[in-house]
C-alpha cells in the first residue's frame, strides 16, 4: 500500500508538472468588453522613453579553441586503466592503438582496437578541428530561441574576416570590436572553449541486500548513479560579450555543459565530440538569463477584455515571442527627487501572470491573465510588457 502511495505521488506530480508546460488556449472572441477593459494608462513625460526600443544585430564569431582537440601530426594522447584489445591483420593507415596511448600513424600488418575502463585524458586532436565552430553554433541557436536581436549571417562575417586578413577566430577583444564595426553591428560575441573531458564510469550493481523501504532507496540511488553510466563528456566554454560602440565587455562567463556519449567501453570518438557539441549547447543554455533580459523587446497593451481576463500586445513572432513564453507588465510613475527637483521614471512590475496563448500572429499576441483581481485591474491600455527573464540549464540536466 505504502508502495502503491509513493508511485501514486510520483504520478501526480509528474502530471502536474507536465499540466505546467504548454501555451493556454484562448478564444478572445469569446470574452466581452468591459468598461474596465477601455481604461488607459497615462504616460508621464519623463517616462515616454521607456517606450522605444530597437532590435540589436549581433555577430556571433567562431570561438577560439583553448582545449587538446585541434590539428596534429603526431600521437598525443595517454590513457589510464586498463584495456584489452583486438588486433586485426590488415594493412591500414589511420588510428593505432595500444595500452598506453592512441594516435594517428600508420600499421603494415594490424589495426588495433583498444577497450578502456578507466580515464580518456585527452585524445586525437584530429578528430575536432572545429570546436570552435561547434560553440559559435551553440550560441547562435541560444541567441535565435531568446529572441530580441537579429544574427549576423556567418557568412558575410567569414567574408569580412578573409578580406580584412583576420584569423577565423579571435581572441582578442579590441580585434573582435574592429570587426563588428565593419560588420556594422551593434554587440559581438566571442569566447574561447577552454576544455573537454571525457571519463568513463561503470555501471552500478544494486547488491545491498536491503529489504523494504531501504531496497526501495538503495535502487532509486542506483538507478541515479547510472544515468552517468558510460563515457561522460564535461565541456567548459568562456563567452564574452562585447559593445562595439564603446569596447566595453559587457559578459564574460565561463558556463559548463555535461552529456553522456554511450555506455559501450569502446571508445568512440565521433560518438564523444558529438556529445561534447550537445553538452556545448547545454552549456551555453546558461547564458538565457543574461541575454534574455538584456535583449528584451519592450511593447505595449492594445487590448484588454473580459474584464482583464485576456490581453492583446503588440509583440508577436517577429519578435521572438513564442507561446507558453511568460510576459511582465510594468506600472510607472513620475518621481521628483526632492532635493534636486528633477524627474524621473520609476517603473514597478504588476504582480501577476501573463503567458503567450496558441493565438499569436508575427506583430501581436493575445495572452491569458493570471492574478488577483486588485492587481489584474492595474493593467491597463498602453501598460509596457517584456519578455521575463529566462531560465538557463534546469537542475536535473545539470545533475545528469
Amino acid at each position: 500500500m505504502r508502495k502503491f502511495s509513493l508511485f501514486g505521488l510520483l504520478l501526480v506530480l509528474s502530471i502536474s508538472i507536465s499540466a505546467c508546460v504548454g501555451a493556454p488556449k484562448v478564444d478572445p472572441m469569446a470574452f466581452q468588453i468591459t468598461p474596465a477593459d477601455v481604461e488607459k494608462i497615462i504616460i508621464p513625460g519623463t517616462c515616454q522613453a521607456s517606450y522605444k526600443s530597437e532590435t540589436p544585430r549581433i555577430a556571433v564569431t567562431a570561438f577560439l579553441n583553448n582545449t587538446t582537440y585541434g590539428k596534429m601530426t603526431a600521437q598525443n594522447t595517454k590513457t589510464s586503466g586498463e584495456s584489452t584489445t583486438t588486433k586485426k591483420s590488415a594493412a591500414v593507415a589511420g588510428i593505432v592503438a595500444s595500452p598506453i596511448g592512441i594516435g594517428v600513424g600508420g600499421a603494415s600488418v594490424s589495426k588495433t582496437d583498444t577497450k578502456y575502463s578507466q580515464n580518456v585524458d585527452t585524445f586525437l586532436r584530429e578528430i575536432a578541428p572545429n570546436i570552435g565552430e561547434y560553440a559559435q553554433s551553440a550560441v547562435e541557436n541560444t541567441m535565435a530561441n531568446v529572441g530580441g536581436a537579429d544574427i549576423y549571417d556567418r557568412n558575410n562575417l567569414q567574408q569580412i574576416m578573409s578580406e580584412q586578413k583576420f584569423q577565423m577566430t579571435i581572441g582578442d577583444p579590441t580585434t573582435a570590436v574592429e570587426l563588428g564595426k565593419m560588420a556594422g553591428v551593434s554587440y559581438i560575441i566571442t569566447g574561447t572553449v577552454d576544455n573537454i573531458t571525457t571519463k568513463y564510469k561503470e555501471k552500478m550493481k544494486n547488491d545491498s541486500g536491503a529489504t523494504g523501504w531501504l531496497a526501495v532507496a538503495a535502487s532509486a540511488a542506483t538507478a541515479a548513479a547510472n544515468t552517468h553510466a558510460g563515457w561522460n563528456v564535461d565541456v567548459e566554454v568562456t563567452v564574452k560579450l562585447l559593445d562595439v560602440a564603446t569596447g566595453k565587455m559587457l559578459v564574460n562567463k565561463k558556463v559548463k555543459g555535461h552529456e553522456v556519449a554511450g555506455m559501450q567501453k569502446d571508445f568512440n570518438q565521433e560518438m564523444a565530440i558529438t556529445a561534447a557539441k550537445k553538452a556545448m549547447g547545454e552549456a551555453v543554455d546558461d547564458l538565457r538569463p543574461i541575454f534574455s533580459e538584456r535583449f528584451a523587446q519592450k511593447g505595449y497593451i492594445l487590448q484588454l477584455k473580459g474584464n482583464k481576463k485576456v490581453a492583446l500586445i503588440n509583440l508577436g513572432t517577429e519578435k521572438g515571442l513564442k507561446s507558453g513564453q511568460v510576459i511582465e507588465a510594468y506600472d510607472f510613475m513620475e518621481i521628483i527627487d526632492p532635493l534636486t527637483n528633477v524627474a524621473t521614471c520609476n517603473m514597478s512590475k504588476i504582480p501577476v501572470v501573463l503567458k503567450v496563448s496558441n493565438q499569436i500572429q508575427p506583430k501581436q499576441a493575445w495572452l491569458e491573465v493570471d492574478g488577483k483581481p486588485e492587481l489584474a485591474s492595474r493593467l491597463k491600455l498602453g501598460v509596457i510588457v517584456k519578455p521575463a527573464k529566462q531560465k538557463g540549464q534546469s537542475l536535473m540536466k545539470k545533475l545528469f
